[in-house]
């Protein structure tokens, strides 16, 4: 723990001039501005290192939690490591009859749907579709194969429009296996040949999520190399898969616990096929491929899962590829950083005895001012993050309003972490986190109020420039994650009551109406509590069921908890729960700071691929610099960026908390909508122009492909509020 004495002006001064150089601080060209002035104000702190000493600091609130531990490593299920296929044997077509194209066909019109073909019961690739579909808010069906039936009903309207502008098949002869070494198609040859000719008439792309490389039910124009079948590869895209994988830089994308098979060209007559993802010997792990009656394929011979890292960075391109560039929906990806507490102090773990430091830790001057820094390399050094900035979720109980404001002169201030805040305002984003972190599952109006509305008034005296629309309370609290026999009696200090997800319906609704009375409109919620997320809609937000005019914004907890202010403090808590002997042991060894970081990434990048504009929440302690420059908050954004930047160039954006409410409350009635079936669209591909249409009233639609938006990315989408039918001009690709 730092000894909490004060330095004197003069000390401080001559620190600061020594790190800056010959110009003493609370100088600008050898004047000396006003303390407070505009001049001061305008002027940037001058970084510091790490404090040998801490500000004191007295009557602010202390915040005393709970370590929260998510999973430690992304969640696996049914992985393809054993996913092997053989040759298909496709029944002789007893389910239809032959069926020509009806009369009125109007073949250049198709929905804006995706069909996604399933084998049935067990069908791992299913997953894989839905989630990639869903990244990109497009629209799909799912057809099991095993027991519906292809006929043509179910491919073409009855006005002779197309039902789907694409079709993915989960694995390209849709296989079944009822007895081992035995691959049986769940479609008949009926089926296959309908499906074909739909696709050639409406000129529907077909993708094929994994395959063998085979010629039935058709012929690719590509042969499994004997002997090279494999679990453990990478994959690289060439020239032609740089033009369909436009996001990826070009590293090669890892492929584990997911069987392969490596392919080599075969001339197949009428076939042309290109590959596009090579192994590191150069054989095919992906290729387009255009039959002889002109339909477009796509076949990956890598078996998929929706967690695994290779499925996740193909899903934008090959979406895409198969929508032509054109569909309802986007694909974003978000990189939001919140940090709680704020103002306030919290528990401090001693990393050589594992209990807490008698004295709680709160974040100095000179450690904002690094933080600062921190934020602005991170910007420079990572294209992708260019829009990054930390939102500081504050509780004003911990400030002083009266403190000078100051960036020159903070140390002169009452308290000099609120004279700095004051300083580098406009340097964060600004979130409600209440006024002394009260605990609110139990709570009444008045108090409530003054704690919702009451942070709002001290942000307004310290000039923040605050989210008014934004509420996270303190340990998401007042949402039904909570003790069941909570009294209220413990609101205001360190009982940490154990939870339970009762419900939102066990909201306390005095915080609720305290919240709606202060206008909040945006409340942060806990993405690890189920009730808090949407499961049939993995990137929406949820609306409070006891009050319409809250919308909940799932936060993602991390393995940095809300004591930790160093590398060794970090690990004494992770090890202390996962390591061997933890209370939930995983690894096989207790992680070095090195493999923290890894692992840590490893789930932010499961998150930022996911496509969900959620935060991470992380706690002010968390922002010490413990060493020059160098907080582990810091370090966990880097290791973050560096993964994600070592194989994508999409941008990853950053809202201000009011702004991404907007956005996913859009997005989530946009994608529920869509869900139901009251919001479609149609695209006439004679004229290259979609009809977006609304049967349930007035909702937000969102065109990727239109001529007019906004660019992300290789293309451009196009947001509006559709009420009726709406015409927007697209150009595919």
């Amino acid at each position: 723990m730092k000894p909490q004495t004060l330095l004197s002006a003069l000390s401080l001064t001559l620190l600061l001039a020594a790190c800056a150089g010959p110009q003493a601080p609370g100088t600008v060209n050898g004047a000396n501005p006003v303390p407070g002035s505009a001049e001061d104000l305008g002027t940037r702190p001058v970084a510091v290192g790490p404090d040998t000493v801490e500000p004191a600091f007295d009557n602010v609130p202390v915040v005393s939690g709970h370590v929260h531990a998510p999973d430690p490593a992304p969640t696996f299920r049914d992985l393809p490591r054993d996913a092997r296929l053989g040759a298909a044997t496709i029944p002789r077509g007893t389910r239809l009859s032959a069926q020509a194209l009806p009369a009125n066909a109007q073949t250049d019109k198709v929905e804006l749907r995706v069909l996604v073909l399933s084998s049935g019961e067990g069908d791992f690739g299913l997953d894989s579709a839905r989630a990639m579909l869903q990244q990109s808010g497009v629209p799909y069906d799912v057809l099991d194969a095993s027991g519906q039936t292809l006929d043509q009903s179910r491919l073409i309207n009855a006005d002779g429009t197309g039902k789907y502008q694409g079709v993915i098949l989960t694995s390209n002869a849709l296989l079944t296996q009822p007895t081992s070494g035995v691959y049986i198609s769940a479609l008949d040859s009926s089926e296959w040949e309908t499906l074909f000719a739909y696709e050639a008439a409406y000129k529907v792309r077909q993708l094929a999520l994994y395959g063998y490389p085979g010629v039935a039910p058709e012929d690719y124009g590509l042969r499994a190399v004997p002997g090279a079948e494999t679990s453990t590869t990478s994959m690289t895209p060439n020239a032609a898969g740089k033009g369909i994988f436009t996001d990826l830089t070009g590293t090669a994308l890892p492929i584990q616990y997911a069987y392969s098979y490596p392919s080599a060209l075969e001339p197949v007559t009428g076939v042309t096929t290109t590959p596009l993802l090579t192994d590191p010997q150069g054989r095919v792990l992906a290729a387009t491929s255009t039959a002889a009656d002109g339909r477009e394929r796509l076949l990956i011979t890598t078996s998929q899962n929706a967690a695994l890292l290779h499925t996740q960075l193909l899903g934008y391109g090959l979406v895409q590829w198969l929508t032509k560039g054109v569909h309802l929906g986007e694909h974003r990806r978000f990189l939001q950083v919140d940090i709680d507490d704020f103002f306030s102090a919290g528990d401090h773990l001693n990393s050589a005895t594992g209990q807490l430091y008698a004295k709680p830790f709160r974040v100095s001057a000179g450690d904002l001012i690094s933080v600062d820094y921190q934020q602005n390399d991170l910007r420079k050094d990572f294209k992708v993050a260019s829009q990054f900035r930390y939102a500081l979720v504050f509780n004003g109980g911990g400030a002083k309003t009266s403190s000078l404001g100051s960036c020159l002169f903070y140390w002169l201030g009452s308290d000099q972490l609120t004279s700095i805040s004051k300083c580098l305002k406009n340097d964060f984003d600004w979130v409600n986190h209440t006024k002394d972190h009260l605990r609110l599952d139990v709570i009444d109006y008045k108090t409530a109020s003054e704690q919702i509305a009451g942070n709002f008034t001290i942000g307004s005296k310290l000039g923040l420039p605050v989210n008014r629309k934004s509420l996270v309370t303190g340990e998401h609290s007042g949402l039904g994650n909570m003790d069941p026999s909570d009294d209220g009696t413990h609101n205001d200090d360190d009982v940490n009551l154990p939870k339970q997800d009762l419900g939102l319906t066990r909201s306390n609704p005095n915080m609720l109406a305290a919240a709606d009375s202060a206008g909040v409109r945006y409340l942060g919620a806990d993405h690890s509590v189920a009730s808090q997320w949407d499961a049939s809609c993995v990137t929406c937000g949820v609306q409070h069921p006891l009050n319409p005019n809250l919308f909940l914004v799932p936060r993602w907890p991390i393995n940095m908890h809300y004591h930790v202010t160093n590398p060794a403090e970090v690990l004494k808590s992770y090890n202390s729960i996962y390591a061997p002997g933890g209370t939930r042991p995983y690894w096989d060894h207790a992680l070095s700071y090195t493999e923290f970081l890894d692992k840590e990434s490893d789930l932010a990048l499961n998150h930022m691929l996911g496509g969900g504009a959620f935060p991470h929440y992380l706690h002010q302690t968390n922002l010490n610099q413990y060493a020059l420059g160098k907080s582990v908050a810091s370090d966990w954004v880097r290791a973050a960026l560096t993964k994600y930047s070592r194989y994508s160039t999409l941008p990853l954006n950053t809202y201000h908390w009011d702004q991404l409410g907007d956005y996913l409350k859009s997005h989530t009635l946009e994608e529920k909508a869509k869900a139901a079936g009251t919001l479609g669209a149609v695209w006439d591909r004679t004229t290259n122009v979609v009809a977006i249409s609304s049967r349930g009233g007035s909702v937000p639609a969102t065109l990727t492909g239109a001529n007019s938006g906004t660019p992300y990315g290789a293309y451009r989408a196009l947001s509006s509020t559709v009420n009726g039918t709406v015409n927007v001009a697209v150009t595919p690709r």
